[in-house]
């Protein structure tokens, strides 16, 4: 049971940095553009007020700098958690921006990527076990092995 457990939470890292790597793709290949976002968020009921003047102050001066920042956050993002490289930092990322795109009242797919992101998160000691660095640790313990001789791995 435990090994099916560690490869459901493979396949939600792996699932979860696939979808966010395509849509920083997608947005880098695009033209995405927050231009017009920040007054559609301004009349929206559902945003909260903190958020509008967060997005009227913090984003829209500087929309140039953020429309390449964001798809290329979300591209390291998936490729970290496709590897295996730094998944809970990628995983809190994916969740500050997931609560960010709920916050701006854009609800698609972002509800069930923020859950994918937090069963990461909280799950971080089991899907190390299957991340680059444990994998290369492995095959450099069973060259030691083979070979008899010892290498400082860390």
């Amino acid at each position: 049971m435990k090994k099916l457990y560690n490869m459901v939470l493979l396949v939600i890292r792996i699932v979860s940095g696939g979808y966010i790597l395509m849509q920083g793709y997608e947005k880098l290949t695009g033209g995405f553009s927050l231009t017009g976002l920040t007054q559609v968020i301004a009349q929206n009921q559902d945003t909260p007020s903190w958020y509008k003047a967060f997005f009227k102050f913090g984003i829209e001066p500087f929309t140039s700098i953020w429309e390449i920042i964001i798809p290329l956050g979300e591209i390291a993002i998936g490729l970290a958690l496709i590897v295996g490289f730094l998944e809970y930092s990628a995983a809190l990322f994916g969740i500050f921006i997931m609560i960010n795109n709920l916050l701006a009242d854009m609800i698609f797919t972002y509800p069930v990527q923020l859950v994918g992101f937090i069963i990461i998160a909280l799950n971080i000691s089991r899907i190390k076990h299957f991340s680059a660095k444990s994998i290369i640790y492995k095959i450099k313990k069973k060259e030691v092995e083979e070979n008899g001789a010892y290498i400082n791995s860390r």
